[in-house]
């Protein structure tokens, strides 16, 4: 009963966690306004203002079709608009360079061996879910100058270090293993959504709502079934890091990339560049998200088969805390039952040859 409350105690505080952080993904679906000064317009676009939320910009364009203008319709003043790469480089620029590095480096473990990896996935569930909320912060709110794409791309992978390193000690353990839930569901759910062009669903914050039924489902599995939670939610995160870093190389920024910043960033002064281009996914996108999700069971149950071990190898004096609830005492027990057989091999044998003589 005392280790039963104490890790209930424990698991409250790492639930409330991944359950915050869930919510902080969803609130950065809104947008974020800007304004200064106003010209003359005969042109006006209202066709995409169903994926925007709060104010509706108005898209101006000059007779010649040679300027074209963001206005604020509620004070008829100019939205500056910014260039909205959102960290993501141009081509093979040094930031995409350095984001196509990152994503196979967390991408083919989790997808490959996540289960048996121990401390790295679980300071990759923390530190993937930082990225993701730092990152979509940072271009929902930044000004129409913006930041540079090295410096966005540094803060975020900063915040992916500063998490990695909560997750892979004891005290961030278990918040790692429920993010994992969260992130996997969370990436199953974006790659149905990116399928179709303009996102699933016509209405931007009904795709929201889609995702967080994922994100919850996700969570639930890793409480209800952790070993199998697990496995599924590496070869989820990883395999749609894995397809990510494939479609940036084939398709660079047009692809996945546009498809993430349409769906994650809503600043104003990006309306022009992200709301009103739109999100047309290639060909070659569409195959990879649908292969990447078909991947999935596939990757889970040779991670299941390879790796028969419980989740966190085996307690030391060292580190006494519960990591994978009652799957590890099970596997642990079985440890001591195997030693206990193989401690006495001669008294069997022994007693063996003397019953074949009798």
């Amino acid at each position: 009963m005392a280790v039963s409350s104490r890790q209930s105690s424990s698991f409250l505080p790492t639930l409330f966690t991944a359950l915050s952080c869930l919510f902080v993904l969803l609130a950065l679906a809104s947008a974020v306004s800007c304004l200064p000064a106003s010209p003359s317009p005969p042109v006006v676009d209202l066709s995409f203002n169903e994926h925007w939320k709060r104010v509706n910009p108005i898209v101006v364009t000059s007779a010649d079709g040679t300027n074209t203008t963001v206005l604020n319709p509620s004070t008829n003043q100019v939205i500056a608009q910014g260039p909205a790469t959102d960290g993501g480089g141009v081509d093979f620029s040094v930031p995409a360079v350095i984001w196509l590095a990152f994503v196979f480096t967390v991408g083919v473990p989790l997808a490959l061996a996540g289960i048996r990896l121990w401390r790295v996935t679980t300071g990759a569930g923390v530190g993937l879910a930082a990225t993701v909320c730092v990152w979509a912060a940072f271009i929902n709110t930044v000004s129409a100058e913006g930041l540079s794409d090295l410096v966005l791309t540094i803060i975020s992978l900063a915040a992916f270090a500063i998490g990695f390193l909560i997750g892979a000690l004891n005290i961030g353990r278990m918040t790692g293993i429920l993010l994992l839930g969260v992130l996997g569901g969370l990436s199953i759910g974006i790659r149905i959504i990116l399928l179709r062009p303009g996102l699933l669903i016509p209405i931007y914050v009904a795709n929201w709502f889609l995702l967080a039924v994922f994100m919850i489902i996700g969570l639930g599995v890793i409480l209800y079934r952790q070993r199998f939670g697990l496995v599924s939610a590496c070869a989820a995160v990883g395999s749609f890091l894995v397809a990510l870093g494939i479609d940036l190389v084939l398709k660079k920024q047009s692809g996945m990339s546009t498809g993430l910043r349409f769906l994650f960033d809503r600043n104003s002064s990006h309306y022009l560049a992200i709301v009103h281009l739109g999100y047309h996914p290639p060909l070659i996108t569409q195959i990879l998200l649908g292969a990447s999700l078909g991947a999935i069971p596939i990757l889970a149950f040779a991670q299941h088969k390879i790796f028969r071990g419980p989740f966190r190898p085996k307690s030391t004096e060292f580190d006494s805390d519960s990591a994978s609830f009652t799957e590890e005492n099970i596997a642990l027990n079985q440890e001591k039952e195997t030693e206990t057989r193989t401690a006495t091999p001669a008294k069997d044998s022994l007693l063996s040859s003397r019953f074949s003589s009798s």
